[in-house]
């Protein structure tokens, strides 16, 4: 059985999974669950079961599953390396939770080469899940990141349901070429579309049927939405710092130098309907 940690502010609550990926699992306001979550997934298949996982150091693929860095070509699982693995608690208050873990040294030699401690801190305050990830660096060359998050909303009835964002371009990742933007989404039907460089750092999701309404506010490093509505029961409206495969094409990548860290925040503000 997955170990969980709880943290609650007044009427938002979440539920953390340190051994499972360092995922939310549970986000719940009064009595109303505003993500998605198999109980019976997570063990075996977290990034299937739900909730928000964590994506690091790079969301979604790299081309052929590679990348090349200093001269050498690693493989990349997709959506990064720690969709999986077991963190660590570093702090634990009634309504925060720290976790971090480190590189292994399988890891550093076939997948990503470079030292690195990636803590994660989420947060309850008022009607607000705050989520923040911290990587440093602690190799000798700058480390290059583009991490997200993926959270699965829970959706009943998507045909009522009203996304708004104002990202500007569409991206279509088959052909790697830049699009013109697609403001009104119907997400009753099947997308899986990455959107990015926003007019303002937000996006909302009103879902009436089931009770609640989510806002994501966003720090300046995150450029990207990606929607995915082919999920049976939910909905992933996925804050990215970067777009798939930017290790190799050079667009949105984050770079942290030799003993610096550096911090990404996404509030996710929860309003009951």
């Amino acid at each position: 059985m997955a170990n969980y940690i709880d943290i609650k502010d007044g009427k938002l609550s979440a539920k953390i999974a340190p051994n499972n990926g360092g995922m939310v699992a549970r986000l719940t306001i009064g009595d109303t669950d505003v993500l998605m979550f198999d109980e019976r997934a997570i063990e075996t298949t977290p990034m299937s079961a739900g909730g928000s996982p964590v994506m690091f150091p790079f969301p979604s693929k790299t081309k052929d599953d590679e990348y090349v860095v200093g001269g050498r070509k690693y493989s990349m699982p997709f959506h990064g390396l720690v969709k999986n693995a077991a963190f660590a608690v570093k702090s634990k208050t009634d309504n925060s939770v720290t976790l971090w873990r480190d590189g292994s040294g399988s890891e550093k030699e076939a997948n990503y080469p470079f030292d690195y401690v990636l803590e994660v801190e989420y947060k309850v305050t008022g009607n607000s899940l705050f989520s923040t990830a911290f990587v440093t660096n602690k190799s000798d060359e700058p480390l290059p990141h583009y991490l997200g998050w993926h959270p699965y909303f829970k959706a009943t009835d998507k045909a009522a349901l009203k996304f708004e964002h104002s990202m500007t371009s569409h991206y279509n990742y088959i052909d790697c070429k830049d699009e013109p933007t697609i403001l009104e989404l119907d997400l009753s039907k099947r997308w899986d579309n990455v959107f990015h460089t926003p007019k303002k750092k937000e996006f909302t999701l009103y879902n009436a049927p089931d009770g609640y309404k989510a806002r994501y506010v966003l720090d300046d490093s995150h450029n990207v939405v990606v929607v995915c509505s082919g999920i049976e029961g939910a909905v992933c409206l996925e804050p990215w710092c970067g777009l798939p495969d930017s290790i190799n094409n050079g667009r949105f990548v984050k770079y942290v130098r030799p003993g610096a860290t550096e911090s990404y925040t996404a509030r996710l503000e929860i309003e009951k309907l």
